[in-house]
């Protein structure tokens, strides 16, 4: 929804908060239901229909909180998802298109500026009304943790006009601000409540321990009981004015793939999250227990290989020749028939989302890839003949694209389609093809021969106990270790509980980690987090102004605008998989299994799946 905005008269700024008062939250459950009674005259009531068991949903955690804000994980935000409502969300039917939650939006033509209403008569679940003053403290809490959630919302600020009205705007274009405000860290709190257990703006705050163990939301459920890491258990929330959830009580519980098996066989769940394809066919062989079924569906879940760019960290992961000798060693076709079900990645937007390599719609060019100005004959997305099967949707570039940096003018190959170059320098796509980087052995021994690596290991980091998508990491790890190997790289795998992996990953100390990345809400913008002194980027210790072509075309795709930004952003990935310290792998299917209590599971590619739509 774009219309002409009409800046409204200021009348308190994001910084001064007059927070409305009310009661603390509560975490109690919905109130029971009344037994059968009798009525003077009338003789003994119907009993009602007694409620469902609770839905027991089974999943790997790696959240370690449940404050909104200070979460950024997948079973984290399916929980607070249920825990919360957002400013706006997803469409059910369509996930990469946002529709308003708590309010109606509008944002201005120029993309910096966003008016939102809240919906009339939304409260807590302790009563208490939603107000504009709980949505500025709530976002602006969030900047003050300063952490992941303050890396998304960026130089947002707010601008109070009443109790149910406010606008937020950015230095710049934000045409993804909507899509952000979906994302489950942007739950709206009840201010007070928050407050009234230590919730502040900035370091000091410590509402984290009280926002684990109660909620202190308007969605559809709040927290009855959290059991340490095993489990947590959600009660309906008496208070919810949206859809009734077909179950008042959800269990979730933090299960490894092979206990997530055993309970899906026997009936012991109802839902499970992380089983690996095998595991997953075996599941719906089981003659015992409950009927099962699968869902599968494509996911928005990125695979993906970091270098660290830090040469005291390692030196031969911050080396470029080495990294080139990575990318080009690596078969993403093999990989994914390690991972069944797993799509091989061009770039590191995945498909399904703007500008990703795999869904760009060809133009074929009016110059040739040599500049010469002669017509291109090259393909046209149907697979150019001898070099794979026609219409396979992954033709392969015959020969290594160069790897030296585009100058003046003119068009420059890449595996992954067409530069031009502009007299500003900086390279946009004349023709994208949807291409997967083809292995190359040769030019990649080439390139470590000339980074002068004399076969010292190579330490591989990753959480050998947090599956991606269901695909264990470890099959992953040892099928890119034997891979490397054949490059004549010496890959040792470093497997670790996925607390410590993360720990060490986020604070930069990883100099070779495989990871999954799925999206904070699906916009292309998500995806600069991988730039230098972005979020992911400088995990990598990858520091903005280290490459400037890199961070020309990156400006370049923030600031585009309308059909633009599609190419902008392919222009972005093509030069980040030449010369970033990502190597983009695969894009895996996600698989829910369930057992016969349930007809209606939903997936979301942010928040995994919506308990409160389970039916």
């Amino acid at each position: 929804m774009r219309r002409r905005l009409v800046r409204p008269a200021v009348v308190a700024t994001f910084g001064v908060l007059a927070l409305a008062s009310g009661a603390a939250c509560t975490s109690s459950p919905a109130a029971p239901v009344a037994k059968g009674r009798t009525t003077p005259g009338r003789g003994p009531t119907a009993a009602p229909t007694p409620e469902p068991k609770p839905l027991v949903v089974g999943t790997v955690f790696d959240h370690t909180t449940l404050d909104p804000a200070r979460q950024f994980d997948r079973s984290g935000s399916m929980l607070t998802h249920a825990l919360y409502e957002t400013l706006t969300t997803l469409d059910p039917d369509d996930p990469t298109k946002v529709v308003p939650g708590m309010a109606e939006y509008t944002l201005s033509p120029e993309g910096r500026w966003l008016t939102l209403r809240l919906r009339k008569n939304l409260v807590f679940s302790d009563g208490t009304p939603v107000t504009t003053d709980d949505v500025l403290f709530t976002l602006q809490r969030a900047r003050g943790l300063s952490g992941p959630a303050a890396s998304v919302l960026g130089t947002v600020s707010g601008v109070k006009v009443d109790d149910r009205t406010f606008t937020l705007s950015s230095p710049g274009s934000n045409f993804a601000l909507p899509a952000i405000l979906a994302n489950p860290a942007f739950g709206i709190l009840n201010a007070t409540a928050v407050k009234s257990h230590g919730g502040t703006i900035g370091p000091g705050d410590e509402a984290g321990a009280y926002l684990s163990e109660h909620s202190a939301g308007s969605g559809p459920y709040v927290i009855q009981s959290v059991r340490g890491t095993s489990e947590v258990r959600l009660a309906a929330n008496p208070m919810w004015s949206g859809p009734t959830p077909a179950f008042p009580e959800v269990v979730v519980r933090n299960l490894d793939a092979r206990e997530q098996l055993a309970d899906i066989g026997s009936g012991g769940a109802d839902v499970v999250l992380d089983l690996s394809p095998t595991q997953a066919a075996a599941a719906t062989g089981r003659p015992q227990g409950s009927a099962v079924t699968v869902t599968t569906m494509r996911s928005s879940t990125l695979v993906y290989l970091a270098l660290g760019h830090d040469k005291k960290l390692n030196a031969w992961t911050a080396n470029p020749d080495f990294a080139e000798a990575v990318r080009r060693g690596l078969d993403r076709e093999a990989l994914g028939r390690a991972a069944p079900g797993s799509a091989p990645a061009a770039g590191l937007i995945p498909a399904g989302i703007v500008g990703s390599l795999e869904d760009l719609t060809l133009n074929p060019p009016s110059a040739s890839t040599d500049g010469s100005g002669t017509p291109g004959t090259g393909p046209t997305g149907t697979g150019p003949a001898g070099t794979g099967p026609a219409g396979s949707g992954t033709p392969r570039p015959t020969s290594p694209a160069p790897s030296s940096t585009p100058s003046g003018t003119g068009t420059t190959a890449t595996p992954g389609g067409i530069l031009t170059t502009g007299p500003d320098g900086i390279p946009t796509p004349v023709v994208t093809l949807p291409l997967v980087p083809e292995r190359d052995l040769v030019a990649a021994r080439a390139a470590l021969r000339r980074s002068g690596y004399a076969g010292q290991p190579i330490p591989l980091s990753y959480a050998d106990d947090l599956p991606i998508q269901g695909i264990p990491t470890s099959t992953l790890a040892m099928a890119v270790r034997d891979q490397l190997a054949q490059v004549g790289i010496k890959v040792r795998l470093n497997p670790a509980p996925a607390a410590e992996a993360l720990a060490a990953y986020r604070g930069g100390r990883s100099a070779f980690s495989l990871w999954g990345w799925s999206p904070d809400y699906p916009d292309p913008e998500n995806y600069l987090a991988f730039a230098p002194g972005e979020l992911v980027g400088s995990r990598a210790g990858w520091a903005r102004g280290t490459d400037v072509l890199v961070d020309d075309v990156t400006e370049a795709a923030r600031a585009s605008v309308g059909d633009n930004r599609e190419g902008a952003y392919a222009a972005w990935q093509l030069v980040m998989n030449e010369r970033s310290p990502f190597v983009p792998l695969l894009q895996p299917a996600t698989r829910f299994v369930s057992g016969d209590r349930v007809k209606v599971l939903p997936g979301n590619p942010v928040w995994t799946v919506d308990l409160a739509r389970i039916s």
